[in-house]
Order: structure tokens, then sequence, then C-alpha cells
């Protein structure tokens, strides 16, 4: 059986594509990755250095062959991700790295120009962290200063995920940036990003944030019991965070404040493509280019039918049901990849 499997190993090995760089390719040089948890490689309600190693811009660096070394942070995590026990570590294992990933977990487009670990406008609890800042970024350092100080060539710029995606598990999208806000802040990103010499600018679109696995529709939760009568006939949703308070003896009202209606389902989709729509035309003013991760997320499996303790929301999203798994990095990383080469002439092996 084993020479079996040894014979198999090297067959496929044997009938994958084959990449040779080539000479005349655009250097993929000075490569910074601006963003939010999703970049900094935030898996399963936690940060650490396997989920950051797991992450698309260290995995587009190793496509590349350069190095694209992360800000790790120490064990258990900070904090820890789900059903890992202990305190959490907020301490860079290796502080003498400076990283080109200055992705903070919780930033808004907002935060990237102003926040740092002691200064912050109206902070979220669930996503403003002052001691990852300080461990990502240095104290006093805003993630646009980190971005520029590392003299970019190469951006890719994937952030306003957290401008829209807590109202609406909260439901409330009057919580979410106004449009013309994100559209400001963005630009100015962007502007500064060019300022400060970068060439090849990547912006990646906001997902649709109605599709995470984390905004569970009441028909499911009617078979569990975690919903009331008010829930009949609904096509309503509830964020995994106000499910927690829930039990069959205290069932979710759908009249209460948290629900997300359908009209805000749909609102809250009109917003990411008003975002999306200013992501274009600013890349378009900017000489910058757009990866819409909307088509990568749309060839990755969905939720599963039968959910298993180990992977209840499938093989895309990790066990917080918000963040990409390591499989979904994956696919990013390479889908990524062909584009640049595609855009950029660059040559990063796409296989």
């Amino acid at each position: 059986m084993k020479r079996m499997l040894a014979l198999l190993t090297v067959t496929l090995a044997a009938c994958a594509p084959q990449f040779t760089p080539r000479p005349d390719a655009t250097p993929f040089t000075g490569y910074v990755a601006v963003g939010d948890s999703i970049t900094a490689g935030f898996q399963s309600a936690g940060l650490t250095a396997e989920s950051q190693r797991a992450a698309y811009p260290h995995l587009l660096g190793q496509r590349a062959g350069v190095d694209v070394p992360m800000p790790e942070i120490g064990e258990p995590g900070c904090p820890p991700p789900v059903g890992v026990k202990g305190e959490a570590n907020c301490e860079r294992t290796h502080p003498e790295i400076v990283s080109p990933d200055v992705a903070v977990p919780g930033a808004k487009v907002h935060d990237v120009l102003v926040t740092t670990d002691t200064q912050v406008t109206d902070p979220d609890p669930q996503l403003y962290d002052p001691r990852l800042y300080r461990a990502i970024l240095g104290a006093g350092v805003t993630q646009i200063d980190a971005a520029t100080a590392r003299k970019p060539k190469f951006v890719t710029v994937w952030i306003g995920n957290n401008d829209v995606l807590l109202p609406t598990l909260r439901g409330d999208l009057t919580k979410a940036t106004p449009l013309e806000s994100f559209r400001t802040d963005y630009a100015t990103v962007i502007e500064r990003l060019k300022a400060a010499g970068a060439q090849y600018v990547v912006l990646m679109t906001i997902p649709d944030v109605t599709r995470v696995p984390a905004l569970v529709p009441v028909r499911l939760l009617k078979l569990t019991g975690l919903v009331d009568s008010s829930c009949d006939g609904q096509e309503s949703y509830f964020g995994t965070g106000t499910l927690a308070t829930a039990s069959k003896d205290k069932p979710l009202s759908c009249t209460s404040p948290e629900v997300l209606t359908k009209d805000e389902y749909l609102r809250a989709q009109q917003i990411v493509e008003g975002y999306n729509d200013a992501i274009r035309t600013i890349a378009a003013s900017h000489g910058a280019v757009v990866f819409d991760v909307n088509a990568v997320l749309n060839t990755l499996p969905g939720r599963p039918l039968i959910p298993t303790a180990s992977s209840p929301f499938g093989r895309t999203f990790s066990l917080d049901g918000v963040h990409p798994s390591s499989f979904a990095h994956a696919r990013f990383a390479q889908a990524l990849a062909a584009f640049m080469n595609e855009q950029f002439g660059t040559s990063i092996n796409p296989y």
C-alpha cells in the first residue's frame, strides 16, 4: 500500500505543470500588503504565527520566490483562536523583523490613515485591539506610515470589509461607514501609497458580506428552536454573536433590533456594491488595477450540508465563520499570482 501511495505521489508531481520564471519579467520586489484581519492572517477568531504564515501575502511571496516575513505573534496567539486555551500573547517572536505585511485586524479604511496603539476614534471593542497595533506596527505608528516607510513598489490593498461587516452581523446598517467618507479615505490611502513610490497597486474588492456563514438565516434557526414564532415566514438573519445569547428557553425574536431583515440584507449588498464602485473609480483615476475577490470566492465550496465540529462552515471559512481558511488563502494567492502576471508582466508561479 505504501509503495502504491509513493508511486501515486511521484506520478502526480510529474503531471503537475512545471513553472520556469521568465528572465525578462518585471521583478516582484518591494511588496507591501495593506489591509485588515484577512490580510494579517487572522483565522478562527485568533491571530497566530501559523495562521499568519498561511495568509495570502506570505504565500504570494513564496510563489514569487521572495521572502515576505510576517510579524509573527507568540503562542498561543492574540487572541488565541477558537479551541485553544491560554492567555493572549500579543508579543512578537522576532520584533527585529520589518514585515511588509502591515495589515491590522479590525482596521477600517479610516483606521489605515489615523489609528495607532494609542490613538483611535470611536473604538469598537470587537475590532480595536491596541496590542495588535503595537505588535504589528510599533508604538504610535499608523498603517499608512508603516506602509510608506517600507518604500513600496508592489502593493495589495484589501481594506473596507470592517466598514460594513459588523453592522451587517449586528443588524444595524446605520453604523456602516457612509459611502462618501469611505471614498474620501480610500482615495487618500492610494494617493499616499503612490506618492511613496508604489508603481504597481492592486485594489481588492469588498466581498459580499451577506454570504459569510456567521450570518445565519432564521429558516435554519427554526430547526434548532433558537428563534420564536415572530420569525415564522420571515426572510431574516442573525449574526453568530447574537446567536451566542440565545437558547431554547430564551429564543431570539425577529422583532429585536439585532435581526437583519430582508430589506436590510439587500441594503448590505448595496453598500458593498457602492464601496466596490468607489474602489473601481479610484483605481481608474490613480493608475491602479482591481482584483475581484468575489470571483475567487465563487469558485470555492459553500456552506456544508452536514456541518462537523472540526469544520462547521466548510473548507472556505475558518471556525469563526467570517475569516477565510488556509485553503481559501492559498487560492487567493494563486489567483493573485496569475492576475499580477497578466497586469504587470511579473513571472510569479500561478500553478
